[in-house]
């Protein structure tokens, strides 16, 4: 009989394996005690030993101070978002309006009359026509320059009215009425069932309100304007054309189109240098806009216009502004932008 059969190996191996634990087990134990005794060793002059009667207590490690790295320059500025919003809200302006045709027929007279006015907190002007011209010296890529006036005029008349202190100095651009940009750009232009441009009474070509392409278009002039040191940007004349001449398949209809606009440009423009007015009397468009703008000389419509816009616009006094040429002190309730110069003459 063999000693080392294969019955008697598997035991073996059995027995082995069952001492190796029993032993690494004890190892455990004795390496757990050695820990815990440990916490209880006292080295004084006499030598080590151990004292199980003193009092243990955890010690919190002291926190490190707040650095300034610890935040980010992004977080100061979301931060004080908040409170530079609040700060740039405007009051009431009272002021004057002053057109492409009287910048081009006597740019002197211009001057003179703002410089015999004392009754004013606001200036606005034109700085694009309907037809796509720029009347600054825009750096915008392919902008049309007017050829009716000296634009160093112009820019001049700007740089000026930014340094003065106490006037808001408001920018104010036709939003879709572009045919410059729609014929260089078709496919961001409203357009007929033929496959023609709508054209409005103007003979003017209208770009898309729902293209990305235009919004970012709208987005870079008020940008430019904002670092000409305008306060304020009013894209005139905020809708979507009502005719049923346009081709209109889209996905969204043309009010959802037109809040679009107004929305994403409210986003691009948040926290910029610069507020967004919108011409308008829509509540919906309007609860998007610093201000809006209505062009009338029936002041017989300002209730109605306050009660329309109650929820969109809670203070009527700074948030309206009519655009007239009449002289009924009712328009004076809201703010109210009127000719510099008398272009009848």
């Amino acid at each position: 009989m063999r000693i080392f059969s294969y019955r008697n190996k598997r035991l073996l191996k059995r027995t082995l394996l069952t001492v190796l634990l029993v032993l690494l087990g004890v190892l455990a134990l004795v390496v757990c005690r050695f820990i815990y005794v440990g916490r209880f060793v006292i080295y004084d002059s006499s030598g080590a030993h151990l004292d199980y009667e003193q009092h243990l207590s955890a010690t919190r490690a002291p926190e490190a101070a707040a650095s300034d790295e610890d935040f980010s320059f992004d977080t100061v500025l979301d931060a004080a978002s908040d409170e530079e919003d609040a700060s740039s809200q405007a009051g009431k302006l009272t002021g004057y309006y002053i057109t492409t045709t009287m910048m081009a027929r006597d740019m002197d007279a211009v001057r003179a009359a703002l410089s015999q006015m004392d009754d004013y907190n606001a200036v606005m002007i034109d700085v694009k026509s309907v037809y796509g011209s720029f009347y600054y010296s825009t750096a915008i890529s392919g902008a049309a320059k007017a050829t009716v006036m000296d634009i160093k005029q112009v820019d001049s008349l700007i740089s000026e009215l930014a340094q003065q202190k106490g006037v808001t100095l408001i920018a104010r651009v036709p939003a879709f009425s572009d045919p410059e940009y729609s014929l260089k750009h078709q496919s961001q232009a409203l357009p007929l069932y033929n496959g023609a441009l709508w054209t409005d009474e103007n003979n003017c070509y209208w770009m898309n309100p729902y293209s990305n392409d235009v919004q970012g278009y709208l987005t870079s002039i008020a940008l430019e304007l904002a670092n000409l040191g305008f306060d304020e940007v009013l894209f005139d004349d905020f809708y979507f054309p009502d005719s049923d001449r346009i081709s209109w398949t889209g996905s969204v209809t043309k009010q959802e189109a037109i809040l679009d606009a107004a929305d994403n440009l409210s986003a691009n423009l948040l926290n910029q240098a610069i507020r967004l007015d919108l011409g308008t009397s829509d509540p919906e468009v309007a609860a998007y806009a610093s201000r809006v703008f209505i062009e009338t000389n029936n002041a017989s419509q300002i209730d109605s216009d306050k009660e329309l816009l109650a929820d969109a616009i809670p203070d009527p006094a700074a948030g309206i502004v009519y655009i007239t040429d009449s002289r009924d002190t009712r328009f004076d309730a809201c703010g109210a932008m009127r000719p510099l110069l008398d272009e009848t003459e």
